[in-house]
């Protein structure tokens, strides 16, 4: 009974030895494997020689260092475009700060006209929309919001908004104008008593303007 006992227990100590020779001779096998596959993978000479036969079959072969450039140029590209590209775009204005003057107006409107004649006799270059052309009218409920002014022209200078026509006769009348023009680089270097000249708005809220009866007029 007992040597029975023995032989059960030297058997179990076999089988499991036998099981953990069979385990770390799989590990073993597993890392030369990955060992091999890696070396195949990486090294130059068998990098190239698998390349060759590629070329052979009429196929293209990548290196792992290869992909690995690659994945790293692709993020890089990534992040430089991220870093360039604002994550939200600020709400654009009608008024445009590359362009010296904008009328918004109508060609039917005399205060229209007479905004262009002002410009045009200072030889002001201008930019003018007319709201009453089809692919132009939705700007108008546009210029209202943005501007608090319900009446034509809209007039912008420099992309600044300040009013109507009477603004822009009041700009000018107070030697404004050319101020009212400049850049901000231009503005940054002019003098002083320039520099500091205040443009302000003066949007006119009437529905008709005083002498005319034009409703949408200035």
């Amino acid at each position: 009974m007992q040597a029975t006992e023995t032989a059960k227990k030297l058997t179990k100590q076999a089988t499991e030895k036998l099981f953990a020779a069979l385990n770390r001779a799989d590990e073993i096998g597993g890392e030369i494997r990955d060992y091999v596959q890696d070396k195949m993978a990486t090294d130059p000479r068998y990098v190239a020689a698998r390349k060759r036969l590629a070329q052979l079959l009429g196929k293209d072969f990548e290196s792992k260092a290869e992909a690995t450039a690659k994945a790293t140029a692709k993020a890089e590209a990534r992040a430089a475009v991220a870093a360039t590209t604002p994550t939200t775009k600020a709400a654009k204005g009608l008024g445009d700060p590359s362009i010296k003057a904008q009328i918004y107006g109508k060609k039917s409107c005399p205060w229209s006209g007479r905004a262009i004649t002002l410009l045009e006799k200072h030889k002001v270059d201008f930019d003018f929309v007319d709201l009453e052309e089809p692919e132009h009218e939705e700007k108008a409920l546009a210029l209202s919001l943005e501007t608090k002014q319900t009446t034509v022209p809209y007039v912008y200078l420099r992309g600044q908004f300040i009013g109507g026509f009477n603004a822009l006769s009041e700009v000018e009348r107070l030697g404004q104008l050319e101020v009212a023009l400049m850049t901000p680089e231009e503005r940054a270097s002019a003098p002083a008593h320039l520099r500091n000249v205040e443009i302000v708005p003066r949007p006119n809220t009437d529905e008709v303007a005083p002498g005319e009866s034009d409703a949408s007029a200035e």
